[in-house]
C-alpha cells in the first residue's frame, strides 16, 4: 500500500500538471515524487477505465500494464458469462482487473503472473480491496501448469501480445503463452477454458486452429472492438454452428446472435437509401454478421459489399447507429456544399474508393457538424453516392 504521505500528496496535486510537479520536485523533500507523478496520472485513466478502482490506497502499475488491463466493463461482463463455481484461474493474471471482478463468482480464484513486481502489486493491491479469495501465484503460466495439482471449473487466459522486442502480434501461435501449444493441457486441468484474442485476428481461422471452440463473444464499446473471446471446451459443434454474439456494451447493451450457417444462408434484398439510414457496430461488423442482420432486421442493404442498411420505419433496438436520411448526393463538390452550407460533415466511408480524410479534402469539408455523409457504393447505380444523414 502507498505511504499516508504519498496519498495525501497525490490528493492533493491530483489536477497538477504532472511535468510541472517533476520539476517542482525540490520543494516537496522526502517525496518520491517520480512515484507520485505515476501514481497521479495513472489515477486519471482508472478513474475512467476501472472507477471502483479509483481510490488513492492502490498503486498501479506502468503505464503499459494498465493500457493492457482489461476495462472494468468488460471484466464484469466476462465475469458474468460462466455460472459461478467453486475454483478457477486466471493464468496472465497482469494487473488482476479480470482476476478480481472473476472472483466475485466463485469461491476461490488463483492469479498466475510472471512478473514479480506486478504479482507484488495485484496481491496488495487484492488486500487493500477486500479481496480474501484471491491466491496469488508468482510463475509463468506452463511452469504452474506442469508444477501444481489442482483442477478448475473455469481457466481464463489473456497471452500477452506483443514479442521480445516489443512489437505487437496477434497470430495464436506468436503470443504468450502459446495457446496452442497448452490447449490440451488446458482442457485437462479445466472443462471450460476462456480465452481472449486480439480483435484483429480473424475468427474463422482461430475457430480453425482451436478446433474446441463452442462460442464467440466480440464485444465492443462505444463502437469499438475491445474483446473477442472463445470459450473452449472438449466437445464443440462444426464450426459453422458455433454461435458468435456480437455484444455492444453500453446502456443499454445490446446483444446480437447468429452462427456462420445463419448468415450463409440468410437471403438479403437491395435498396438505394430510403427513409433511413442504419450502421452496424464495429461488435457485429467484425463478428461477421452481415446477411443475416439485415433478415431478422427486415431491412436492405445497399450493396452486397457495401454494410449499410435501408428502411422506410425507424428501428428501436438498432445495435448500431441510426440516422434519418435527408439527401442522397453526388460525389461532387458543388452538390455537397449546397447541402451543407456551414461545410462541416462527420465523413464516414464503406464500400467507397476515397478514404474519409480525401473525401474531406475533395468537398472542401471540416470535420464535425450537426451532418454525417456517408460514401457508399449503391447496388445498380453507377457512380459512387454521399448519403447524408441526421442521427436519430
Amino acid at each position: 500500500m502507498l505511504p499516508e504521505s504519498v496519498q495525501n500528496f497525490i490528493r492533493e496535486h491530483l489536477l497538477e500538471d504532472p511535468v510541472r510537479l517533476l520539476l517542482s520536485a525540490h520543494r516537496y523533500p522526502g517525496m518520491p515524487m517520480p512515484l507520485a507523478v505515476a501514481q497521479i496520472e495513472a489515477l486519471r485513466k482508472v478513474q475512467h477505465k476501472i472507477p471502483s478502482w479509483y481510490r488513492f490506497d492502490l498503486e498501479f502499475p506502468a503505464q503499459l500494464s494498465l493500457e493492457q488491463a482489461s476495462s472494468e466493463a468488460t471484466a464484469r461482463f466476462k465475469a458474468a458469462l460462466i455460472p459461478s463455481g467453486r475454483h478457477m484461474a486466471d493464468l496472465t493474471g497482469g494487473m488482476g482487473v479480470d482476476a478480481f471482478f472473476f472472483a466475485q463468482a466463485f469461491e476461490q480464484l488463483t492469479y498466475v503472473e510472471r512478473n514479480p513486481a506486478l504479482a507484488a502489486l495485484a496481491r496488495q493491491n487484492f488486500a487493500a480491496l477486500g479481496a480474501t479469495g484471491i491466491r496469488v501465484v508468482e510463475a509463468d503460466t506452463l511452469d504452474f501448469l506442469q508444477q501444481d495439482s489442482a483442477s478448475f471449473d473455469l481457466i481464463y487466459l489473456d497471452p500477452a501480445r506483443r514479442d521480445a522486442p516489443g512489437r505487437r502480434v496477434f497470430q495464436l501461435s506468436d503470443c504468450q503463452p502459446d495457446i496452442l501449444a497448452i490447449q490440451a493441457t488446458l482442457l485437462q486441468k479445466a472443462p471450460k477454458v476462456l480465452l481472449k484474442t486480439a480483435p484483429m485476428l480473424d475468427l474463422q481461422q482461430a475457430v480453425a486452429q482451436l478446433g474446441t471452440v463452442t462460442h464467440i463473444w466480440v464485444v465492443s464499446v462505444d463502437n469499438e472492438v475491445k474483446e473477442v473471446l472463445y470459450l473452449l471446451e472438449n466437445e464443440a459443434p462444426p464450426p459453422a454452428d458455433i454461435p458468435v454474439e456480437a455484444v455492444c456494451l453500453g446502456e443499454p447493451t445490446r446483444s446480437f446472435v447468429f452462427s456462420r450457417a445463419e448468415e450463409q444462408s440468410a437471403g438479403v434484398a437491395f435498396s438505394a437509401p430510403l427513409d433511413y439510414l442504419y450502421e452496424p457496430d464495429a461488435a457485429l461488423l467484425k463478428a461477421g454478421a452481415f446477411k443475416c442482420l439485415a433478415q431478422r432486421f427486415g431491412l436492405y442493404k445497399l450493396h452486397p459489399n457495401t454494410h449499410l442498411y435501408t428502411s422506410t420505419q425507424a428501428l428501436p433496438d438498432w445495435p448500431g447507429r441510426a440516422f434519418r436520411v435527408e439527401a442522397v448526393l453526388k460525389y461532387d463538390r458543388r452538390a455537397v456544399q449546397a447541402a451543407l452550407p456551414d461545410g462541416r460533415a462527420n465523413v464516414a466511408v464503406r464500400n467507397f474508393p476515397d478514404t474519409a480524410e480525401a473525401v474531406r479534402k475533395k468537398l472542401g469539408l471540416k470535420d464535425g457538424g450537426a451532418g454525417y455523409l456517408f460514401g457508399a457504393i449503391v447496388l445498380g447505380l453507377q457512380h459512387p453516392v454521399l448519403v447524408l444523414g441526421k442521427k436519430l
